[in-house]
């Protein structure tokens, strides 16, 4: 088991550690996922995230060629795992029943950012975002001790509540 634990992001040795947990997230989710620590620090599992982010706007902006966009993908590349954390450790703790931390929901989506550093390939973009939803799955299953239907649920239900948030902040807008 102290085995797996090397496999989080450690920024003292950035490149193997970055290679071996970006692997690890992306091949082996399971393996990872039931090795991660549930606590101890947010700051490893942000700085992966933030890399992975930084690396998905850079090439993407690129591509693009558009600073504002590449700006505005920053922050939301930055929030939304935040948030998606808070929403995510609501629905599995108060819903479920589950026990654990918000840490455990935002290390779950702070590694399954793994996926930016593909998702600006065209055509298979989509498909790793999809991939990405099943690593939430795969690490809320894990770090919550949730079965796999329990762990979409709570992702679907997010993902309801982002839903519906967009449509109030359409609808306050005048539907601009």
């Amino acid at each position: 088991m102290e085995e797996l634990l090397y496999n989080e992001f450690e920024p003292k040795n950035f490149f193997p550690s970055f290679f071996r947990t970006s692997k690890a997230v992306l091949l082996s989710p399971r393996v990872f996922y039931q090795g991660m620590r549930t606590e101890g620090s947010f700051l490893n599992p942000f700085l992966y995230m933030l890399c992975c982010v930084i690396f998905h706007v850079f090439v993407f902006g690129l591509l693009q060629r558009n600073f504002g966009l590449m700006f505005r993908n920053l922050l939301l590349g930055i929030a939304f795992p935040l948030i998606t954390a808070g929403f995510l450790f609501f629905i599995v703790t108060k819903v479920f029943k589950a026990s654990g931390s918000y840490e455990t929901a935002f290390r779950v989506n702070a590694y399954a950012s793994a996926v930016n550093l593909v998702t600006w390939l065209p055509f298979v973009g989509l498909l790793f975002e999809l991939y990405r939803i099943y690593l939430i799955v795969v690490g809320l299953s894990a770090g919550f001790s949730l079965k796999m239907g329990r762990s979409l649920l709570a992702i679907v239900l997010t993902m309801a509540a982002y839903i519906m948030a967009a449509a109030v902040i359409g609808h306050l807008r005048g539907g601009q």
